[in-house]
């Protein structure tokens, strides 16, 4: 039989159809990139089921579309985060790479490796700075306390406690989601004042801007140097139920 999918006769899809049938559901075909499904998977439509070409067709060119249930478990690395979904991820990569929200979809160029997590390492700001400084490019996420909303921070630099400066940046941006859970309500603002972009001290947590986190108590007001960020609807006080960090990887 030659290897070549497109020189096989009707005798050859049935033969490879029953030596591949088992091993079908093995294979997790929503994990595989848009790319190498086209040229690597697609061409062998005529000995999968139909339903499923179907359905990752769907997957593939439809927006939006989730996977189908009762899948297998992906393999790839799972978001570890109780306050996002990995449905933030493409999102988040978009506005680092300051392109169109729905930039990246599935080839996102970054990992997002946790840091910290304040219900889980403490909420002290010495908590913050022992898991977050001199770890490079970071972005965090807040959980505002009594409500669905969702603030946070992209820091293309570092922390680090031992300083006491602001640290500038263009790149820099905050984001706010009024329903955390649907990405639809999400706004970016980036850096006005790129001498104001980011704050680095001990006492601190992660500030930005107007976006203040003094010893773990919240604000974002303007302390009389305007607007550093633009307005994107962020309250001016606030308590924070958890926030986490996690370091930005480039792939």
């Amino acid at each position: 039989m030659q290897n070549d999918p497109t020189k096989w006769n009707k005798d050859d899809i049935i033969r490879i159809e029953r030596e591949l049938y088992r091993f079908i559901p093995l294979i997790r075909f929503y994990d595989i990139e848009p790319t190498d499904f086209f040229y690597k998977v697609y061409c062998y439509k005529d000995i999968l089921p139909q339903d499923l070409i179907h359905d990752l067709l769907e997957y593939y060119i439809v927006p939006n579309v989730k996977p189908k249930t009762n899948l297998p478990p992906s393999r790839k690395q799972r978001l570890d985060s109780t306050l996002i979904e990995s449905n933030h991820i493409p999102l988040f990569a978009s506005w680092i790479d300051k392109k169109d929200s729905s930039h990246y979809r599935k080839n996102v160029p970054y990992d997002f490796k946790l840091l910290y997590r304040s219900s889980q390492d403490g909420v002290d700001t010495k908590s913050f700075h022992k898991n977050c400084d001199n770890k490079g490019a970071t972005i965090w996420i807040a959980k505002i306390k009594n409500s669905t909303q969702l603030i946070g921070g992209y820091n293309p630099l570092d922390w680090n406690g031992s300083r006491y400066q602001w640290e500038t940046t263009a790149d820099s941006f905050i984001f706010n989601s009024t329903n955390g859970k649907n990405i639809s309500t999400s706004k970016v603002s980036y850096v006005k004042k790129q001498n104001r972009a980011v704050f680095c001290n001990y006492n601190y947590g992660p500030t930005m801007g107007n976006i203040y986190c003094d010893n773990n108590n919240w604000s974002n007001k303007d302390r009389g140097y305007g607007d550093d960020y633009p307005k994107i609807g962020i309250p001016e006080n606030f308590e924070v139920e958890d926030y986490e960090v996690f370091q930005v990887i480039k792939k």
